[in-house]
């Protein structure tokens, strides 16, 4: 009853290859390979994906309780105030923090425990730390797993991932995660208050041993591949997508593992969405046209 993205959306949109791919290291890391569905014609729907994330703001910027028995003008005042906390930038990542939580949500399974952006002092400048927090009770091990999410868009998918890496090791430097825990336990907030006390003694409380800190990283990038949609290779590209998406990831995964030796951090675990773009910038600019009109 937690989660806010729903699995319909997700399916209408995205979609990954069969399994993760685990990383060989002794720090616990996985990588799920996803990719933007494409149209009748073989081209990637990358703006109806910016659209359809536009439409979570507000569950994204607000707890349920903000959204509790709005009436309809209400809820078109709540959308407005959600999309005057997001920057406005030519160059913002929102868009794929706001993926990221998708992904969590949608995926994982794992809602939104802190939601940041109202706890932002000026929009206009980017958010310290994580791009959000997410829990999620782990069955099989009987813990609760918390994630830092992390989202990296940029044109070259080495550079992207190599500043995930400079960020979470910046982020346990500083002293960010007992930072955001605090926050966590503090603005921490569900509609049943029984449930919400159970939480939070995994938190700060009687059962805070049996916690597992993850981070979950949105890796996107611009694909040089997707150039074969536009010049003659169309067709074989569109034939081959699945394979070539593979063989690229197995390259991929090769950096992501010599990141992993390099990391001081070992007892972390890794969640690593990869999602290749066409144009990075094209997207950044059709969430920012779907946000504003």
């Amino acid at each position: 009853m937690l989660l806010g993205a729903r699995e319909a959306d997700y399916k209408a949109h995205l979609s990954h290859l069969d399994a993760p791919m685990v990383c060989q290291s002794d720090v616990e890391a996985v990588v799920r390979l996803h990719y933007v569905i494409p149209d009748g014609s073989g081209e990637p729907r990358f703006r109806e994906l910016a659209r359809m994330l536009v439409r979570y703001i507000t569950l994204y910027c607000f707890d349920a309780l903000r959204r509790k028995d709005l009436s309809d003008p209400e809820k078109n005042a709540l959308f407005m105030e959600a999309r005057d906390l997001f920057r406005k930038s030519a160059t913002s990542g929102q868009g794929g923090e706001i993926l990221v939580y998708f992904l969590l949500e949608s995926v994982l399974k794992a809602p939104q425990a802190l939601r940041k952006m109202p706890l932002s002092t000026n929009p206009n400048e980017e958010r310290k730390g994580s791009d959000g927090v997410h829990i999620r009770w782990n069955e099989e091990l009987g813990l609760m797993d918390i994630y830092f999410a992390e989202s990296k868009i940029w044109g070259d998918f080495g550079d992207a991932l190599d500043d995930a890496f400079k960020s979470i090791t910046k982020f346990h430097k500083n002293g960010m995660k007992q930072h955001e825990l605090n926050l966590f336990a503090t603005h921490f907030q569900l509609l049943d208050s029984e449930l919400q006390d159970r939480v939070l003694t995994y938190v700060d409380g009687a059962n805070a041993a049996n916690t597992r800190l993850n981070h979950a990283c949105l890796i996107g990038f611009d694909w040089g591949e997707y150039k074969c949609l536009d010049d003659t290779r169309r067709r074989e590209f569109i034939t081959q997508f699945k394979d070539r998406y593979l063989k690229w990831a197995a390259g991929a995964l090769d950096k992501v593992e010599g990141q992993l030796g390099r990391f001081p951090y070992r007892h972390l675990r890794f969640e690593f969405f990869f999602v290749p773009f066409k144009d990075v910038q094209a997207f950044r600019d059709w969430f920012e046209e779907a946000l504003r009109g």
